[in-house]
């Protein structure tokens, strides 16, 4: 065996014979040894240094700050500190134990000084009375003060979100709905804060959510109400600011107003004919074939009243085809509804129909003259011509026209006096309707359009309004 080999078996054997002989005595000598050692800790109390890290840098005295500025940074915001104690004590040493500040009432300012400020000011430390301050990592720190302003008033755009809840439906096919009309824009009086971020403001808004209005809301119509909204204030690029002086503001938006509604179907009233040089007949229809509604407001109780909303009587024009034209909407005379609009565009079209006339001999019946007046000659007929269309002329009778004059009140001498037309059962007074002028030297013609009990339209031409008739006084006859 080698000297090396009997080297390593040596100390194997040592080792061994450590752990393996003597067992009891040498756990004895251990306890002892560490009592020894705890008796001495208990008696002599040695100092220890203990690090703590991350120790926050506060302020002081912010009160006595020079008015019109604002902190805006403690730089370094952290320390680290070595503080020395007695063993016993180190359990008691942690960041809630000490403080870290600066004293902001020794900074001065002058009106000449920029906008922002950089001050290097000691940090100071309280620690408790069982520990000395060994070290700090940082011993002075930069503040950085800027100056505060407050902002003119700020005009913020009114948005909204969200949609307001369906009312149960009327009838079978419209429903209710509600809309919410606020106020375009709200003013906010003014904010304070740093300049800098007071300066970035360019636009703010708030948002009203439609979801925020309940059924006890709604059940009050018409209802104006009123929310305090929080106020988003934007740069010029339309990004939202955050910072001290926008945090938190908010704004009252009054008279938002919450109307009921319901969109309600037109109906398109159509003259069936229109009788002139030429004759027409036309249908109707909604412009570009679409189905077109319009929008009232009110009273549940008055828009349940309203299924339709007609149209003023639309006349086509002379061409055939089609033709767009605006007809003005009608509502019912004691409804108290509001609607959104009074014109609309309808589509026409149009379409040329056989026309055919005759002329007639009509008898002229006259009433009895005042007393003591006699009627000594008259008219008994006068001419008229009647156009309309063929089917309407082919069913036409003559007897449907009548004529009468009042002799009531009238005096002796010959006289043109009106005379009256009735076709079956409708008065026409001549009189109240205009002459068209002739383009040669001859009398002008009078035109009359009506529309007939059964919805047929008729043109009647008259050469005179008035008939000549001579009254004679029955004293004066006597006396001769």
């Amino acid at each position: 065996m080698t000297k090396r080999k009997k080297f390593i078996s040596a100390l194997g054997q040592f080792v061994k014979n450590l752990f393996t002989k003597n067992i009891l005595l040498k756990v004895t000598a251990l306890v002892f040894s560490l009592l020894l050692w705890g008796y001495v800790l208990s008696e002599a109390k040695p100092n220890y240094v203990k690090r703590l890290t991350e120790i926050r840098v506060d302020y002081q005295n912010k009160d006595r700050l020079p008015k019109g500025w604002e902190v805006l940074e403690i730089n370094p915001s952290t320390v680290d500190l070595n503080i020395e104690a007695a063993i016993d004590m180190h359990s008691k040493l942690d960041q809630s134990s000490v403080n870290c500040f600066v004293d902001l009432g020794s900074i001065t300012t002058s009106d000449q000084d920029p906008d922002r400020k950089e001050i290097e000011i000691d940090i100071q430390t309280k620690i408790p009375e069982y520990g000395t301050l060994k070290g700090m990592s940082e011993k002075r720190a930069k503040v950085t003060i800027e100056r505060v302003k407050s902002s003119d008033k700020i005009v913020a755009t009114v948005k909204l979100k969200g949609s307001l809840p369906e009312i149960v439906k009327v009838n079978d096919s419209l429903k209710e709905y509600f809309e919410c009309f606020p106020p375009k824009k709200v003013t906010i009086q003014s904010i304070t804060g740093l300049k800098s971020d007071i300066d970035k403001i360019y636009g703010a808004e708030v948002t009203l959510d439609l979801a925020s209005f309940g059924n006890e809301d709604l059940s009050k119509l018409p209802g104006v109400h009123a929310r305090t909204l929080p106020v988003t204030f934007l740069d010029e690029k339309g990004n939202a600011i955050v910072s001290s002086a926008t945090k938190d503001v908010v704004v009252n938006v009054e008279d938002i107003v919450i109307r009921r509604y319901k969109e309600v179907p037109i109906k398109i009233d159509v003259s069936e004919e229109k009788i002139d040089t030429n004759v027409y007949r036309y249908s109707c229809a909604i412009k570009q074939g679409e189905s077109q509604t319009v929008r009232i407001y009110g009273d549940a109780s008055e828009l349940a009243k309203i299924t339709e909303i007609r149209t003023e009587t639309v006349y086509p024009e002379s061409e055939e085809g089609k033709e767009t034209v605006r007809a003005e909407l009608l509502f019912p005379e004691d409804s108290m509804v509001n609607m959104e609009q009074s014109m609309t565009d309808v589509e026409i079209v149009t379409e040329k129909r056989e026309v055919s006339g005759a002329e007639y001999e009509v008898q002229v019946k006259y009433s009895s003259p005042d007393e003591g007046m006699q009627l000594a000659e008259k008219t008994d007929k006068i001419k008229i011509k009647v156009t309309a269309l063929a089917d309407a002329m082919n069913a036409f009778k003559q007897e449907w026209f009548t004529a009468s004059v009042d002799l009531a009140h009238c005096g002796e001498g010959k006289l043109a006096l009106p005379f009256k037309l009735q076709f079956k059962g409708v008065n026409l007074y001549v009189e109240s309707y205009l002459v068209a002028e002739s383009t040669d030297e001859s009398e002008p013609t009078i035109r009359i359009t009506f529309v007939g009990s059964d919805g047929t339209n008729y043109l009647i031409e008259l050469e005179s309004n008035t008939v000549e008739v001579v009254l004679k006084s029955l004293v004066n006859d006597t006396n001769g």
